[in-house]
């Protein structure tokens, strides 16, 4: 199943649609929304999973042992032994569970990744490929909850950097209230009033230079 197909219906993704041609019609701009299930697949925590495991049973194995003052026989034996199973444990776990290990990453290193393919998807997309380089890209990580708008440097240079924060509320707004298609849409639609607001104007001669569809960034974890 698709990214689109999970998380919206055909119905949300034609009003989604609709916004960003609502929202073009009053500007030059070319609106593009990306949507990827995350930005990385996080498969390095695995190892940070089995170490944390590990530590945890070897530490309740010595605590145990300390407390109770139970003798194994071997104690050297089965302590390293309950380290290898808690890996192992752990090490299963993130492997088969993508939200646990998904949640053992740090927000800083969940923003560089998310932050990585957006600029990735900003180029694979070719959103510089409008005449005036006035493209946006759009792009939405749902398992890391971040939002990122990634303007053209023609409109970089003309709207400030803070104004793109409404935009990215929106759309976060929408996702903790279970709205999140009227929260994307609000989103571009906004966009259109601000990119009109800083008289990023139509063009006479202006053409839907990249289409209005819906990108869908795929399954990464």
């Amino acid at each position: 199943m698709s990214i689109l197909a999970r998380y919206f219906s055909k119905s949300d993704l034609d009003e989604i649609k609709t916004a960003v041609g609502e929202a073009e019609s009053k500007t030059s701009a070319e609106i593009v929304p990306y949507f990827a299930e995350s930005s990385h697949h996080y498969k390095e925590w695995v190892w940070f999973a089995a170490f944390l495991l590990g530590g945890v049973f070897g530490s309740a194995f010595y605590t145990i042992q300390t407390l109770y003052g139970i003798v194994w026989g071997g104690e050297s034996f089965f302590a390293i032994l309950s380290v290898w199973i808690g890996a192992v444990i752990g090490l299963t776990i993130a492997t088969v569970f993508p939200k646990i290990r998904i949640s053992l990453v740090s927000r800083n290193a969940k923003q560089y990744f998310v932050d990585l393919r957006a600029k990735e998807a900003f180029l694979d997309e070719e959103v510089f490929r409008t005449k005036s380089r006035t493209g946006i890209l759009i792009y939405i990580s749902f398992y890391e909850h971040f939002v990122r708008v990634l303007p053209d440097k023609e409109i970089a240079r003309v709207v400030p950097k803070s104004e793109w924060s409404e935009a990215v509320r929106l759309i976060i707004e929408g996702m903790k209230s279970g709205k999140k298609k009227e929260g994307i849409v609000s989103s571009i639609l906004f966009c259109g009033d601000l990119l009109k607001k800083y008289n990023i104007q139509r063009e006479k001669d202006d053409k839907n230079e990249i289409s209005n569809e819906i990108r869908d960034g795929g399954k990464l974890m």
